[in-house]
């Protein structure tokens, strides 16, 4: 009775029927990265959506930005990001049932990169943080509590403000997962050559903007313009890759 219990659940667990759900799942979540993902990149070029470059702005700057504009000062510390990781889950989870059959240590040890990089970073996200901070240092009626609500500030901001020092192993983690599984795309071809390419520069792109950003204090232009190319094709990855999870589901 055993063993026909045992091979009854080593024979689920193989059908490919029982991650159709898990497919579909992860199509959606790709396709909803997408308007985030653009909205990212749009307001970067939109009159009024200029945010501090990273490490520049001063706390007095984050502030003044939340009194002005709160959403564009979220926005500006990372909203987005944490929208498109959560919806990422998912995404990684498919793309690791998937390739389960084909190449699981490494289509696993993708996805627990990813996991543990988006949690880094959703976990030492500022925006929350700055935005709570921002409305206190408005409300306060002494230079003695602007002062230290603005050293608290410096805190934060030198502990995980966006692609600086402080926020990087999150990103590392995250794009390395990305670098990861699109080899596992690529060697073995259940997707498209083209999707598999797509995430490997594109992750590849986001890694040395992340770095550059993070480490290099010059020239952060030129940083931005690697940062929107592999934004694109990471973007592009994630329609080519809901296209096939549609497609399995």
């Amino acid at each position: 009775m055993a063993d026909t219990l045992m091979n009854n659940d080593n024979e689920l667990s193989i059908n490919p029927s029982n991650w159709r759900g898990i497919y579909r799942t992860g199509a959606i979540a790709a396709l909803a990265i997408l308007p985030f993902g653009i909205m990212d990149i749009l307001i970067t070029f939109l009159p009024g959506g200029v945010t501090p470059d990273p490490g520049e702005g001063s706390v007095k700057d984050w502030i003044g930005l939340f009194q002005r504009d709160s959403l564009l000062a979220l926005r500006g510390l990372g909203l987005l990001n944490i929208f498109t990781l959560v919806l990422g889950i998912p995404v990684f989870y498919a793309l690791y049932a998937a390739h389960r059959r084909l190449s699981k240590p490494i289509a696993l040890f993708a996805l627990m990169l990813f996991l543990t990089g988006a949690a880094i970073y959703i976990a030492r996200n500022p925006a929350f943080p700055m935005q709570t901070l921002a409305t206190k240092y408005t409300l306060a009626t002494t230079d003695y509590q602007r002062s230290l609500l603005s050293a608290a500030g410096e805190a934060i901001l030198a502990g995980s403000e966006d692609f600086t020092s402080g926020s990087f192993m999150g990103f590392f983690f995250i794009n390395i997962a990305g670098i990861l599984m699109s080899s596992v795309i690529m060697m073995n071809r259940r997707f498209s050559a083209i999707t598999g390419w797509a995430g490997f520069v594109g992750f590849i792109c986001m890694l040395i903007y992340s770095a550059w950003a993070s480490f290099i204090p010059f020239f952060y232009s030129g940083a931005l313009v690697l940062g929107i190319l592999g934004g694109l094709l990471t973007l592009s990855w994630y329609v080519l890759v809901a296209q096939k999870l549609l497609k399995l589901g």
